[in-house]
């Protein structure tokens, strides 16, 4: 009936990404210590990995916005049709 929503597209995916990215930015040494190359890198793929995590977000959230106003369109048309 419906079509099945594959792993990928799982909610949970992007949060458990936040929350490795907030234990793996504990590590790091805050921004006015000197860092190694290697130091620099993981900071550089962790902020990048945070801000991919939130724009899946934003894009589960805005499908979610979507899906509730075509729900709601649904709605209101079988009941026109109702009556």
């Amino acid at each position: 009936m419906f079509p099945k929503i594959p792993v990928a597209h799982d909610p949970h995916l992007p949060l458990d990404a936040l929350e490795r990215g907030c234990d793996d930015s504990a590590q790091l040494c805050s921004l006015g210590e000197p860092m190694t190359d290697a130091q620099l890198q993981l900071r550089a793929e962790l902020v990048a990995k945070i801000l991919e995590t939130r724009t899946k977000l934003r894009m589960i959230r805005d499908k979610a916005e979507e899906l509730q106003l075509a729900l709601e369109r649904f709605t209101a048309t079988r009941g026109t049709r109702r009556a």
